[in-house]
């Protein structure tokens, strides 16, 4: 019980956290739509909630939906379409399944939980379902087999193929399930026991590998994300002082950047945004510059300082103005060098007197 709350938390949390990008693309859009329908499906198998609402059907027609838009999630990022023939099968298995409910009033529990006679509507339901999981999950297995031909060596390669051998052992799965509920509907005894343990097995293992080989290609990029979004933090004080200085160098608006937060996509942008505005106010902070071309980024910060001192004491602009440290040429440099500059400053912040502050806006644009 304590696991499914959890699980659950964690699945509306992400699911409201990732609400605002439905504004981004179709990507974006597809990837929500496969986790709402499946926080849903996981929301009605909730034994509370499965009991106040007393129809077990919704959370299979929602389980059909979330492994249906999870394909087309896969089939967005592999640049496909889907077939014509998968939204037909969604589209008749949905029917087919309220058909099958109405006409049996209610299709009662799973059939792994009975150990009686399995009537033929009860039955023709579960080897729909689970006809329909073994259709789809071995199309995406297909998927992710061919998509794995296309990818980089190395982890990633090896991490969609093994996806898709978790997706395979899966339907497997769902395929041996669907064999007592053909037996049992034959007025054969119902031997769950026998195909249940490899079944559970294969299920238990092919989830393990799904999920295994989505860590392997999604920790390696969380590794660049996380650093990208240290740099930009690290960035923060100075940009922050350009933007209190000179407001205009800001490209987007406060709502458009909190948009842009939700996706993990977008730290890279956001990062090469903050840079591109870092620049543009320095350039406008450059007529107050004197002395030297900083060498050093403490050097430069430095000179940071004094320049915005000088134009908010309104003092005016040098003639010749020395200029900053030239960096390059690929933008990496740009931002190592100028979170070094940016830490400087902070500390040089620190103990800066607070004569003539620069006034500082309310809100952020982060």
């Amino acid at each position: 019980m304590i696991f499914d709350v959890v699980l659950l938390v964690v699945l509306w949390g992400a699911t409201v956290v990732r609400l605002p990008t439905l504004l981004r693309d179709r990507r974006q859009r597809a990837m929500w739509a496969c986790l709402c329908a499946g926080t849903l499906a996981e929301t009605f198998t909730f034994a509370p909630v499965a009991r106040a609402i007393g129809r077990p059907l919704l959370a299979d027609l929602l389980g059909v939906v979330s492994t249906f838009l999870l394909l087309r999630f896969l089939a967005v990022i592999a640049g496909r379409g889907i077939p014509g023939w998968q939204w037909a099968l969604t589209a008749a298995t949905l029917i087919a399944m309220v058909t099958l409910d109405v006409a049996a009033g209610g299709i009662g529990p799973d059939p792994t939980e009975l150990s009686r006679h399995l009537p033929h509507l009860a039955a023709a339901f579960w080897v729909v379902f689970d006809g329909y999981l073994v259709a789809v999950l071995t199309s995406g297995a297909v998927l992710f087999r061919s998509a794995a031909r296309e990818a980089p060596r190395g982890v990633p390669r090896f991490g969609l193929r093994t996806i898709a051998a978790g997706w395979a052992m899966i339907g497997a799965s769902a395929a041996l399930t669907a064999i007592p509920v053909v037996l049992g509907a034959a007025g054969v005894p119902i031997g769950f026991s026998g195909l249940l343990t490899p079944a559970r097995f294969l299920q238990d293992a092919g989830t393990l590998l799904a999920v295994g080989g989505a860590l392997g290609p999604a920790g390696r990029r969380a590794h660049v994300v996380l650093g990208e979004y240290r740099s930009l933090l690290a960035l923060r004080p100075l940009w922050t002082a350009m933007r209190d200085a000179f407001p205009e160098v800001i490209l987007f608006s406060p709502g458009r950047a909190v948009v842009e937060m939700a996706g993990v996509d977008e730290v890279r942008l956001r990062l090469y945004r903050r840079v591109i505005e870092i620049r543009d106010g320095m350039l406008a902070l450059r007529p107050y510059l004197c002395g030297v071309v900083p060498e050093t980024p403490e050097a430069e910060a430095a000179a940071i300082a004094q320049a915005l001192r000088r134009r908010a004491l309104g003092m005016p602009a040098s003639g010749d103005s020395p200029g900053f440290a030239t960096v390059g040429p690929e933008m990496a440099d740009e931002v190592a060098w100028l979170s070094r500059v940016s830490r400087a400053y902070r500390r040089k912040e620190a103990v800066m007197p607070a004569a003539a502050p620069t006034p500082r806006p309310s809100g952020s644009a982060r």
